[in-house]
């Protein structure tokens, strides 16, 4: 489903795959903040200190420092299902550059 496949054949993850993009193009992190929390990946103790993060690239760096990281495989795919609802358009968006299929131009 979120695997892709990367050195020596080995899944990449799509959240993985796509951390650099995520990081700098996430607009709206406070319900996907919310979201995490009430799912159980982050504490309230992270979600209170990431919240506090002036600014939604460095939030996003921190979630992927800490509870991305730590939470493995079941983490990211709750975060996965999370921005395919909340982030729909850059998530397609991503998918579409995964498959090799450019933006249609007039």
């Amino acid at each position: 489903m979120v695997s892709l496949r990367g050195p020596q054949n080995m899944p990449v993850h799509f959240v993985d795959k796509h951390q650099c993009d995520l990081k700098a193009r996430v607009n709206n992190i406070g319900p996907i903040l919310d979201k995490l929390l009430e799912k159980g990946v982050i504490r309230q103790e992270v979600y209170d200190k990431i919240r506090d993060t002036p600014t939604t690239q460095e939030k996003m760096r921190k979630l992927f420092r800490g509870p991305l990281k730590s939470g493995g495989q079941k983490a990211k795919d709750v975060f996965y299902q999370i921005l395919e609802k909340e982030e729909s358009y850059l998530v397609d968006d991503l998918k579409r550059k995964e498959s090799g299929a450019g933006a249609i131009w007039n």
